[in-house]
């Protein structure tokens, strides 16, 4: 039997073959390239949402349901001036913690984590190979939102404006995302409102902590604003506390009235004057500090109520520091208007007692040959606010009690 040759491609048909190939090309060519592009975009896109993390941290990261991760922004309490700050440190300041004051400050990065094979700049070129444009200019969006910084990369063309893949892309950093305003309330040992207590706030600043106060008004409260999102402390220097239960009327005719105040700062507190104001019509003579004299009346009147004593006719009484004051308050700086709980001054402090000696019905002069004149006033049940300045006639005690037996 004879085999049969098998016959191959005529020229044209090669030829046909070929030129199908080529229009299927060109038709895959166009969408491939754009599907290539669109992946870029998308990759980009995924940079520059880490690039922010690394800058202010992601919010979803949590420990024990409070937010722990704040970036660069809770670590140097600013945003980066160049995109190179989140990844090498240079002249900024090294992370250290302050055990006092309950939180830490300085550069511990990198933020961002390069990927094998990555040269140090690949942080700052989109997936098309064009350098991000890196701002932290504030500036008013089109929406009227406060704008702290923006990373812009443009597009697949490199070239501002464009559209579609060549369209920039903006991603913005708002200051409601970097800002806070935090205020809160605090309470003396009584629970009565902290009035006037100083309060402070630990946070950095360009990787450096620091500690700006404020006072507490007559309910307790206090507010601090601008404080950069991240893990920050709330510590009081509350002045002069009264002791709950200490007031008390004494002698026979129950009209000394003595109390107890107590120093739970950490610094010493001089006591210059005080004035006191009680519920009832009397008028003391003397004023003791742990049975020292602060007034006496000699020639002057005797002190009624609302009037405070002359600074020069009170001897001023220290009352020593704290030894363990309160630790301060942490609180996680995650919005713009952030709520610190309701704290209250707790121990013991150091201890100092104040007598208000010989309550009498009338005024005159306390210089009488037959001793004060009118008639002893019994102090029991009668309120009192008894406000102590220091020798610049700064309040450095607001106290409300009622004396009993």
């Amino acid at each position: 039997m004879r085999m049969q040759r098998e016959k191959g491609l005529s020229l044209i048909e090669v030829v046909i073959i070929l030129a199908v190939m080529v229009v299927l090309i060109a038709l895959l060519v166009p969408s491939t390239v754009q599907i290539l592009t669109g992946a870029r975009r998308n990759v980009t896109l995924d940079e520059m949402e880490n690039l922010k993390k690394a800058m202010i941290g992601d919010p979803s990261l949590k420990t024990s349901g409070v937010r722990s991760g704040f970036g660069y922004l809770g670590d140097m309490g600013n945003l980066p001036s160049t995109l190179d700050d989140l990844v090498t440190q240079g002249a900024q300041p090294a992370y250290a913690f302050n055990s006092s004051k309950g939180v830490g400050a300085g550069w511990r990065g990198p933020y961002i984590t390069l990927g094998p094979g990555s040269d140090a700049a690949s942080h700052r070129v989109d997936a098309f190979g064009n350098d991000y444009t890196y701002s932290g200019t504030d500036y008013v969006n089109g929406q009227g939102q406060t704008v702290d910084a923006k990373v812009v990369s443009l597009g697949a063309d490199g070239v501002a404006g464009g559209t579609g893949n060549d369209e920039d892309v903006t991603l913005e950093t708002l200051r409601a995302e970097t800002t806070a305003t935090v205020t809160g309330y605090g309470f003396g040992l009584d629970g009565n409102p902290l009035d006037a207590a100083t309060v402070t706030i630990n946070y950095p600043v360009g990787g450096l902590l620091t500690s700006p106060f404020t006072t507490t008004d007559s309910a307790g409260f206090y507010q601090f604003t601008n404080i950069p999102f991240g893990i920050r402390s709330v510590s009081f220097n509350p002045k002069l506390l009264y002791v709950p239960g200490s007031a008390k009327a004494t002698t026979t005719a129950w009209n000394t009235v003595e109390f107890r105040v107590a120093n739970l700062s950490n610094t010493n507190i001089t006591v210059g004057t005080l004035q006191a104001t009680f519920g009832a019509t009397a008028y003391f003579r003397n004023a003791l500090w742990n049975s020292a004299a602060g007034y006496t009346c000699t020639s002057s009147n005797p002190i009624g109520s609302g009037e405070t004593i002359i600074a020069g006719n009170f001897t001023d009484q220290t009352a020593a520091a704290d030894a363990t004051p309160s630790s301060p308050t942490r609180v996680a700086v995650d919005a713009s208007n952030v709520q610190v709980p309701d704290i209250k001054i707790l121990g013991s402090g150091t201890e100092a007692r104040i007598e208000l000696v010989q309550f009498r019905t009338a005024d005159g002069t306390c210089a009488t040959t037959g001793g004060p004149s009118g008639s002893a006033v019994d102090m029991r049940g009668v309120s009192f606010s008894v406000t102590l300045f220091d020798p610049s006639n700064n309040i450095v005690g607001v106290l409300n009690f009622t004396p009993v037996q």
